[in-house]
């Protein structure tokens, strides 16, 4: 089955995107790096080694990736797309008949399927096997002092017709929604309860 990474939410203001995730529901960030040029991040770690990545326009002029993120964070803070890491990413290249790509940026190297875009999801592959990512992610949950102790994605509600073909099955409940493709909103279980991003 193919596994949630992350979330990416596109924020305006990185520093007032932590500070609001801190205030209104306890959750704590860890410095990210560039995953694009124009382009910086923070980690909010969940439940090892699933996690929100905040990504900000920094340089719209960088390159492709920071005018797309800026263009679709115009009007404000919103959740723009998420990432699967699949069982096997060459047999989900054959199957969707792309060419995975390579990147890297700040924080380690990946092999990439797909466009990191609003619309629909991408997927990825590390270097490293998930399971020697854990004590690292791990170390970083604990880094991120939360005051809510948040554990795993609870849903994704995604819109557009087609959406399972593209990413097959899927270890988080998806909740569908009319309208554009869109992720719409994502819900993180609490020691608080419940938290819903939109």
């Amino acid at each position: 089955m193919n596994l949630l990474d992350h979330v990416l939410w596109g924020v305006r203001d990185l520093g007032a995107a932590t500070d609001r995730l801190r205030h209104e529901w306890g959750l704590g960030t860890v410095p990210g790096g560039s995953p694009a040029p124009g382009v910086t991040n923070a980690v909010v770690p969940l439940a090892p080694p699933v996690y929100l990545e905040l990504v900000a326009a920094t340089d719209p002029g960088a390159g492709e990736a920071a005018a797309g993120l800026a263009a679709a964070t115009a009007l404000g803070d919103r959740l723009f797309t998420w990432a699967i890491e699949p069982d096997d990413l060459d047999a989900e290249s054959a199957r969707l008949g792309l060419e995975p790509s390579s990147g890297g940026g700040d924080t380690g190297r990946w092999r990439l399927l797909g466009e990191v875009e609003p619309e629909r999801p991408f997927f990825i592959e590390y270097d490293v096997a998930r399971a020697d990512r854990l004590d690292g992610w791990q170390r970083a949950y604990a880094r991120a002092a939360h005051d809510c102790a948040p554990g795993e994605v609870t849903f994704l509600e995604v819109a557009g017709d087609g959406l399972s073909r593209w990413t097959g099955e899927v270890d988080v409940p998806l909740r569908l929604s009319d309208g554009p493709p869109r992720l719409a909103a994502m819900g993180i279980a609490t020691a608080r309860g419940e938290i819903i991003l939109r």
